[in-house]
């Protein structure tokens, strides 16, 4: 049996029929497909759903269709959820807008953890998007009903590595994996997979799939989106010699002490930020589901305390909120 550590947000996927039958899909019992959602963190929320009704609407509300073409505008859509119009080309990462994530055993239906605060944008109000890109498998970074939702023949979509097949039936303008210091341009923007520290299967004995941090360059600006990670100087050495104009930082999922290793603190995000000499900084990964056992808030106000005199280079600290770069 795995370990509480090795169950946080992976899941069961939806899956070709040739793989996954039927009968074994539900031999596995709800309780177990859950475990694989989140761990024992996310059964408990799934069983208290009903006394979780009151979901918190956004203060902020983006409004991508006003956004300046020549500028780099980023919008925080939840979780670790980005809206960002880079030079032009529109992009989205990691998203999962629906009042759930988890498993869907059936089209659509997702079980699994409910929102605690809306997605500020619903997947109609997000507008058309030029690149997707997601980081890994778990159902909080990939969520099939956001993805189905906004397959396109005019999107490019990018994926870690050995998780192809779970793009199956989704239609894209392409879809490709990167492995890690792999590089890839796509509607004007270099890609590029950079290692962390985390894992990426969405079924446990999926070894293979592995976890993206990505860096993405345009117009000489150079954005790094952190992903699910703990703590490493992998990232810094990765990065050497890379301006960092925004790095996007998660900061939560970090306890019990167990998960520390596969999930930044606040404090470690904070540094690995400094590391990398980050002009400006979003922290994420923190406030939309319970996923772990820290408080909700929390990771911001842990994250607050670490960056205390230098808190001007927190470009967001709310859902919603959007951002422009500013201009040098």
């Amino acid at each position: 049996m795995k370990d509480k550590d090795d169950l946080l947000d992976s899941e069961l996927p939806r899956a070709p029929q040739n793989q996954y039958t039927r009968r074994r899909f539900i031999s596995l019992g709800l309780l177990g497909t859950l475990g694989l959602t989140g761990g024992y963190i996310a059964i408990n929320n799934v069983v208290a759903a009903e006394d979780q009704n009151k979901l918190i609407i956004p203060k902020h509300i983006p409004t991508p269709q006003k956004w300046s073409n020549s500028e780099v505008t980023v919008a925080w859509l939840g979780h670790a959820s980005f809206l960002i119009n880079f030079f032009g080309t529109r992009i989205l990462i990691d998203p999962a807008l629906y009042s759930h994530i988890g498993i869907t055993p059936v089209g659509n239906l997702t079980i699994g953890p409910s929102r605690y605060i809306a997605s500020p944008l619903s997947s109609d109000e997000v507008g058309p998007i030029d690149l997707m890109l997601v980081s890994h498998a778990h159902t909080d970074h990939f969520d099939y009903p956001t993805l189905r939702k906004f397959q396109s023949a005019n999107t490019f979509a990018v994926t870690a590595k050995n998780t192809l097949p779970l793009w199956n039936g989704m239609k894209y303008k392409s879809i490709e994996e990167l492995h890690w210091q792999e590089t890839t341009c796509l509607a004007g923007v270099t890609v590029k997979a950079i290692e962390g520290k985390h894992w990426g299967a969405r079924i446990p004995w999926k070894k293979g799939m592995e976890a993206n941090s990505l860096l993405l360059s345009k117009n000489g600006i150079n954005i790094f989106f952190g992903a699910d990670t703990g703590y490493t100087e992998l990232i810094k050495q990765q990065l050497n010699g890379i301006p960092i104009d925004l790095a996007i930082l998660g900061i939560g999922a970090y306890s019990p002490k167990s998960f520390e290793d596969k999930h930044a603190t606040p404090e470690q995000a904070w540094k690995m930020g400094e590391e990398m000499s980050a002009k400006w900084v979003i922290p994420m990964h923190w406030g939309a589901f319970k996923l772990s056992r820290e408080p909700m808030d929390e990771p911001i106000l842990r994250f607050r305390q670490a960056a205390a005199g230098q808190i001007e280079k927190v470009a967001i600290q709310e859902t919603g909120v959007t951002w422009v770069l500013p201009r040098s």
